[in-house]
């Protein structure tokens, strides 16, 4: 479970995705739930980006690296 101090994503946002992909209500567990996931893949795609960068011989993370990573990851 993620800490709430240091969730960087708010419950109405999650509610705000969940409404848009066409749900009537929303339990604030599945907002919670969804937070959960999307935090911890986001931290997943930044962490293997900042090693694409560096192998790239780069400290700048790039777009490229995030969608690298993040294809690399979702495959």
């Amino acid at each position: 479970m993620v800490d709430s101090n240091t969730d960087r994503f708010s419950l109405f946002e999650m509610d705000k995705i969940l409404r848009t992909a066409g749900a009537d209500r929303v339990d604030e567990r599945a907002s919670k739930k969804l937070r959960e996931l999307l935090e911890d893949s986001a931290s997943e795609i930044a962490f293997k980006a900042k090693i694409l960068a560096r192998h790239a011989g780069r400290n700048n993370v790039q777009r490229e690296d995030i969608q690298l990573a993040a294809q690399q990851l979702m495959a």
